[in-house]
């Protein structure tokens, strides 16, 4: 049997992307996401080291991985974070990650890339994996000045518009969002943390529920049009997500979240069902001294 060319690129693809984003390959990852042999794998690998990325990738015995070259840059990809998304989500049965395969009549507006550089990702991921705090120079937007912050990351979230790590953060004593494209520069690996984990990130472990309605300052015949678009045969949208999540999931529905947003209602076409807003306005960004529970 002929293997079809395309199987054999979105193979190549996989090997770029894990080794460009995570910072190492092994090939029983290949292995066990395409039902191919450790012969076949090693093949694939050796393809793309000598035809498609010549010496890009040099195997590595004491990790038994290949990593990529200081001067590493894709070919057959884009080195776009979402690329890696997609990949892992389509081989991930948790992940809440969802994939279109476009064909050529099918286009998506891309937003312009957030500024997020695979060093800095390869590092958040392998502390993420083995509870290691980290020491970044960071910025935001209510302390702009670059400086210090120690933190230990759990888990990375794409909110849709740019790409977000979860993290104890050690100076403010509690769990924050940190905008991976304002870490300035490659983190410094700390110590071990086996305290601050994500077990302890009460506001990630526990999820919320609550409705989505079309905003009733349109009218009728509006209603029913945005009922339609959403799927609300009864006329609410059930919702259930993280409390973390929470401000993204609204952002992502571009819901009005207050009485002058809902005012405008060809811009803000839905609101939150009137019963469940007071529950979730504890989750909301809430403001601080120094900015809010999102860094």
């Amino acid at each position: 049997m002929v293997e079809k060319q395309s199987e054999v690129l979105g193979r190549l693809k996989a090997i770029e992307l894990l080794a460009y984003w995570e910072g190492r390959l092994v090939t029983n990852r290949l292995m066990q996401w395409f039902g191919i042999s450790r012969q076949q794998a090693s093949l694939d690998i050796k393809s793309y080291n000598t035809i498609y990325n010549k010496n890009a990738l040099v195997h590595d015995p004491s990790v038994k991985s290949y990593i990529p070259q200081s001067s590493f840059q894709p070919v057959l990809t884009q080195g776009n974070l979402n690329e890696y998304l997609d990949l892992i989500s389509s081989f991930d049965k948790d992940s809440f990650a969802y994939i279109l395969q476009p064909e050529d009549y099918v286009l998506a507006i891309q937003l312009p890339e957030r500024a997020v550089k695979p060093e800095i990702v390869r590092v958040l991921m392998q502390a993420i994996k083995h509870h290691h705090c980290l020491k970044i120079i960071y910025a935001s937007m209510q302390n702009p000045v670059w400086h210090e912050r120690l933190i230990t990351p759990h888990s990375l979230i794409y909110s849709g518009f740019r790409w977000h790590v979860r993290a104890y953060c050690h100076q403010h004593v509690d769990f924050r969002d940190f905008i991976i494209s304002r870490v300035h520069r490659t983190p410094t690996v700390l110590e071990e943390d086996l305290i601050n984990t994500v077990e302890r990130d009460t506001l990630w472990r526990e999820e919320i529920q609550f409705s989505l309605t079309a905003n009733p300052r349109l009218d009728s015949a509006q209603q029913l049009l945005i009922e339609s678009d959403f799927n609300m045969p009864e006329g609410e949208l059930p919702i259930k997500v993280k409390k973390a999540l929470l401000p993204y999931t609204l952002q992502r529905f571009q819901v009005a979240l207050n009485e002058s947003e809902e005012g405008d209602a060809l811009r803000y076409p839905i609101v939150v069902k009137a019963m469940d807003r007071k529950k979730l306005k504890p989750y909301l960004f809430i403001e601080t001294v120094d900015g809010c529970n999102r860094d």
